[in-house]
């Protein structure tokens, strides 16, 4: 009996120390956490504000990137009567069948300066797209490539006017890098419709070059444009950061003046 009483005063007293020894331990690591506190601080205030002007400068050489990317844009608009057919631009426009058709001839039309876009339901009464030209009016635009240009017949012409007539446009465009029977022409000009083939797009629109230069620096811009804002947003962070640094800095600086 007296044997587990000492068995157990030894456990009190072994308890006792090691607790006190935790305790004594914990109050120096409080403390040295407290002393390194404004240091650490200090540290990562000096961390962000170095992190903030690198994000700054970063940020100002893609503004000028994107200054540079919307000048030449500007100077390609500009420029258009610049953009000469070659020999070889006019086999790829030959060659051009189908979407990648369309395609370049509505960026063509963008870049001149219209306003284009997708009729609500897909190729609705043979219509691809619908141009706007100024004061509220509107051109429906069919594009059909050289092999497709065959089955332009009475048929589908009358569905072209029936999308003109519901989406209320004052015309009608059929673009081709073919060419339109010499019947079916007469018929389309009793219907007041107009028409570009090939020899056509030669002679009024500017080189499909010009398609390839503004999409490519368009990239750029773009491209740019997504750096600087996320650059941006790393400026912002950094402020946030360092007022909420500097916040609890001050706070630390205060709770050191009252201990002493």
């Amino acid at each position: 009996m007296k044997s587990d009483f000492i068995d157990i005063a030894l456990f009190i007293i072994i308890a006792g120390i090691v607790g006190l020894y935790i305790y004594i331990r914990y109050r120096e690591e409080k403390k040295k956490e407290e002393e390194n506190l404004i240091p650490r601080l200090e540290f990562y205030r000096n961390k962000f504000q170095k992190e903030q002007k690198e994000f700054s400068e970063k940020a100002e050489r893609f503004k000028k990137r994107i200054d540079k990317y919307e000048k030449q844009l500007k100077t390609i608009r500009n420029n258009i009567h610049q953009y000469k057919w070659n020999t070889d631009e006019k086999k790829i426009l030959k060659s051009l069948k189908g979407t990648e058709f369309e395609w370049t001839f509505s960026f063509l039309l963008r870049i001149i300066g219209f306003d284009i876009y997708e009729p609500p339901i897909h190729k609705d009464g043979n219509i691809d797209f619908i141009m706007e030209t100024g004061e509220k009016s509107k051109i429906c635009i069919d594009f059909i490539d050289r092999v497709a240009v065959k089955k332009i017949n009475e048929k589908y012409i009358n569905e072209l006017l029936k999308g003109k007539e519901k989406y209320n446009c004052s015309g009608v465009w059929i673009i081709t890098n073919g060419t339109i029977d010499e019947k079916i022409k007469k018929y389309l000009y009793t219907k007041d419709i107009n028409s570009f083939e090939y020899r056509d797009i030669i002679s009024f629109f500017p080189s499909i070059r010009i398609v390839e230069d503004y999409y490519e620096t368009q990239t750029k811009l773009h491209n740019y444009q997504l750096l600087y804002k996320e650059t941006v947003d790393e400026v912002i962070r950094r402020k946030t950061w360092i007022n909420e640094v500097e916040e609890k800095l001050e706070e630390a600086r205060k709770k050191q003046m009252v201990k002493r």
